[in-house]
């Protein structure tokens, strides 16, 4: 990768602020539920877990969509939140949002299927939150962000421009396909899904130091924060995301952009090159 020579205005930090909507198809709930962790049953449907989960789309995004304000997201959706409840789609777009694909429901792991599967769960996924937003989505996210061999190839095949599934790069990378150039763009190594055991005060710490230790580097850099409506949308934690946006806007070298602004940039000032 051609070095970077910074961001627009200037800026040493770029902020990539990301919110997971997701659900699970039925039958199926996250294995990291509080209660579907400490309590695991066999052979029943977790109603508890899947009404944790649920929380995401009934709840949990309406607190995060006030918590962000004016700061713009991109928020990953899945294709059964834009079938299911595409008015809250909707009024996340309408926020003024980016809106990307996140699978059809968080068990459809691109790694799990075979290619013709694949590509019809992409087609899938475009298609709907293209009919509910108006707006043909142009990054993706896989569930756990695990694609297969394919998803790359596949992606640009159906007219995407980024992808959120690798995480070996701190800046953002050119990837050549079959279809040309992709971006990819790294998520957070820090989520409100794996990183809260310590308590909401050290998240929200946690991302303070990490934005602060970007701003001192040479630079460019790139800041990640990425949260779940289901998780980091419940009062105390979103509070803390409210907190690290707050600091984020206080840091006059950040550019806070989508990931599909973020890819623009990359593509304008690399080209093609890998």
């Amino acid at each position: 990768m051609r070095a970077m020579t910074g961001w627009p205005g200037g800026r040493k930090v770029a902020a990539l602020v990301t919110v997971a909507l997701e659900l699970w198809s039925p039958g199926h709930w996250p294995a990291y539920a509080p209660m579907a962790a400490a309590w695991p049953l066999s052979g029943i449907d977790d109603t508890h877990s899947t009404s944790w989960a649920d929380y995401g789309v009934t709840t949990g995004i309406w607190r995060l969509l006030d918590v962000l304000g004016d700061t713009t997201a991109t928020v990953g959706v899945s294709g059964l939140v834009a079938e299911r409840h595409p008015e809250t789609v909707v009024a996340v777009h309408e926020a003024g949002h980016e809106t990307a694909a996140h699978s059809w429901a968080q068990e459809v792991v691109p790694a799990l299927l075979d290619i013709d599967a694949e590509r019809t769960n992409i087609r899938r996924c475009t298609d709907v939150l293209g009919q509910v937003t108006g707006v043909r989505p142009t990054g993706w996210m896989s569930p756990r962000a695990t694609g297969s061999a394919h998803t790359d190839d596949l992606l640009a095949e159906a007219g995407y421009r980024w992808t959120g599934d690798h995480g070996d790069h701190d800046l953002p990378r050119i990837l050549s396909t079959a279809h040309g150039p992709l971006v990819s763009l790294m998520h957070s190594d820090h989520s409100d899904v794996r990183d809260t055991s310590a308590g909401p005060y050290a998240y929200r710490d946690l991302h303070r130091e990490l934005l602060d230790q970007l701003l001192a580097a040479p630079g460019p850099g790139v800041f990640h924060l990425t949260v779940h409506a289901h998780v980091a949308g419940r009062p105390l934690l979103a509070g803390m995301v409210g907190q690290i946006l707050d600091h984020i806007r206080a840091s006059g070298d950040v550019w806070v952009a989508t990931h599909a602004q973020l890819a623009a940039h990359v593509l304008a000032h690399q080209g093609s090159t890998p």
